[in-house]
């Protein structure tokens, strides 16, 4: 169970949306973040696993958060072979595969929950290890749960095909060193729209209630638009390093970063047949984490997210490039006892869809105090 508390936030604001859905615009409340119950089932070489969660982070809300049924062979713990098949935590990168409730920052970095947002995908999967080597193979409908356009559904019949090629080296001390490669296919949709028939509108020019033949103004119909497909790919380097001083405890550094294209589906939504163009975006994240004895942890973690590497506005006769840039510099402290948890994480963000006093674009800070308490039983 999670339970987040927000005491500060530079975004909220006692007011509704103005765009129409009436949603309320405050973030400095208490929510139930993840509330996961999980049903594992082993039989001989087979396996099966159900993960509900319960939050009120958009109203009381329940969703499966992992559902799925495979097979494996050799050692249980590090499988030579294992395939699995259901709706599954995206195998790509470091960071994504990696379960809400063993990390130790609050969220993903934004670049993470704008490629793969909700982190979870319906298809199938084989992955294994062998000596050094780790990797992995997928194929998924290409629609995470949380996906802002199509919520899961998948629009198209072809799949996202990924995989990940990487190691897992031991070293001195307790240490580790895991690093990989991952690389992404597949094929998005852009929505078509639906032909419409000639039309009659009444424009009251002289306000007088009444219908004038010339106040009326033909519509004409449109032809409408079929859907398009379009390409869509990512590439994703990951590397982290792990070691133990024995007076404090376990320690990390990691960096992740990856290139794609059109494949931004919950922060700014990439439809390169909607921008005449495609969408190149690049992101990166670098975290370092140590514990500090048995029973407390400290870490900073920068990221920064570049939605649209070739955004650009017209200024008279001149075209200036607007990078649309996310940055995230998080400062986390936690205190552990067995089991429970309580982090405090402050973030320093930048917003890049602010404006200045004379219209032209600008970042906006977006800081954020959360608090967190969590147990696990």
């Amino acid at each position: 169970m999670q339970i987040d508390a927000v005491p500060y936030s530079q975004h909220s604001l006692d007011e509704v949306d103005p765009g129409g859905s009436g949603a309320p615009l405050n973030e400095e409340s208490v929510a139930v973040r993840r509330g996961f119950f999980r049903i594992q089932a082993t039989r001989d070489d087979y396996f099966a696993e159900l993960e509900l969660d319960g939050n009120t982070v958009k109203g009381p809300a329940a969703r499966i958060v992992t559902s799925q049924v495979g097979w494996q062979y050799g050692d249980k713990a590090d499988p030579l072979v294992r395939v699995r098949g259901g709706l599954l935590l995206i195998p790509f990168g470091a960071q994504v595969p990696t379960n809400a409730r063993y990390r130790d920052f609050m969220e993903q970095p934004t670049f993470l929950r704008a490629l793969f947002p909700g982190d979870a995908d319906a298809g199938v999967s084989a992955d294994g290890a062998y000596g050094l080597v780790r990797w992995s193979v997928s194929a998924l409908n290409g629609a995470p749960v949380a996906d802002a356009q199509w919520q899961g559904r998948d629009p198209t019949s072809s799949y996202d095909l990924m995989g990940r090629l990487g190691t897992d080296i031991a070293l001195p001390g307790r240490g580790r060193f895991v690093a990989g490669v991952s690389a992404l296919t597949g094929t998005g949709l852009h929505p078509g729209t639906p032909p419409t028939k000639d039309s009659i509108q009444w424009v009251d020019e002289n306000m007088d209630g009444i219908i004038q033949i010339t106040e009326l103004m033909d519509v004409p119909g449109s032809p409408g638009e079929p859907s398009q497909q379009f390409k869509r790919d990512a590439l994703d380097v990951d590397a982290t390093w792990h070691w133990c001083l024995c007076a404090l405890g376990r320690g990390m550094l990691q960096f992740e970063g990856a290139l794609a294209k059109n494949l931004d589906r919950g922060v700014i939504y990439a439809d390169p047949i909607a921008r005449s163009r495609d969408i190149r975006e690049l992101g990166f994240s670098l975290a370092l984490e140590q514990e500090l004895g048995p029973w407390a942890l400290a870490g900073i973690r920068y990221d920064r997210y570049d939605a649209d590497r070739d955004a650009a506005e017209r200024d008279g006769v001149t075209t200036v490039y607007t990078h649309e840039i996310f940055s995230t510099l998080s400062v986390m402290a936690a205190a552990k006892w067995k089991t429970a948890r309580f982090t405090a994480q402050y973030d320093h963000a930048t917003n890049p869809f602010g404006r200045s006093d004379s219209g032209a674009p600008t970042s906006l800070r977006a800081d954020k105090v959360t608090l967190r308490a969590q147990v696990e039983f």
